[in-house]
């Protein structure tokens, strides 16, 4: 099943419907935002509803003094067979190589954990993060010769269907959502103000979790 997470300046929207299946995502729970000036992230709380949530990341720019605005969006994965999680990127560049770029965006994805006793709990080391989207890119920042800040892993980074997750059998029982048979996953998305030239940057990004490698539990 396909989530789709869209950028609109600094907009980010994920969209979805629920249905029952052998892989699903949906919300896993409130997102947050730190380091943000005029921004604010919204979304639904239950992880059984759809993954819907909407970032603003607000000033950019160096108006905004603190060091980083951060999102974090909990992501609720279930499945009945071994998964992988993929992320596909359209869009997002711009002309003028001084306005917000993808790789202006950090991204990395983190946290597993189970909700409940309808989730399996194989050894969390079986869930494969994939490089470079393994690290919190808010607390890995270097610096380009060109002074932009640098992640490990950004939206750049991603092509068409990038696995970012894969591992064994997630739910018990699957003939629906429920709050207990899910894994849940953070998803990061970072943007350190700086100084970009005036613009707007829209990208679209899927989220895909379908059959992935054979694992056993």
């Amino acid at each position: 099943m396909k989530r789709i997470l869209a950028i609109t300046a600094l907009l980010i929207v994920f969209v979805g419907s629920a249905s029952a299946q052998t892989f699903d995502i949906s919300s896993g729970g409130t997102p947050t935002i730190t380091g943000a000036l005029s921004g604010s992230v919204s979304g639904n709380s239950s992880t059984t509803t759809d993954l819907n949530v909407t970032i603003n990341f607000g000033e950019v720019g160096p108006a905004n003094t603190n060091a980083i605005v951060k999102v974090v969006v909990p992501i609720a994965i279930r499945s009945l067979s071994p998964y992988k999680v993929t992320a596909t990127v359209t869009g997002g560049t711009n002309v003028n190589l001084q306005a917000l770029q993808r790789s202006d965006v950090g991204f990395g994805v983190n946290n597993m954990r189970g909700t409940g006793f309808l989730s399996r709990n194989c050894n969390n080391s079986d869930h494969i993060f994939y490089s470079p989207f393994t690290a919190d890119p808010a607390t890995h920042i270097t610096y380009t010769a060109a002074g932009r800040a640098d992640y490990p892993g950004n939206l750049g980074d991603i092509g068409t269907s990038t696995t970012i997750l894969s591992g064994p059998t997630l739910s018990f029982l699957f003939g629906g959502r429920f709050s207990s048979n899910a894994h849940i996953f953070d998803a990061i998305f970072t943007v350190m103000p700086q100084f970009y030239a005036s613009g707007t940057t829209t990208a679209s990004v899927t989220f895909t979790i379908s059959a992935g490698p054979s694992v056993p539990c």
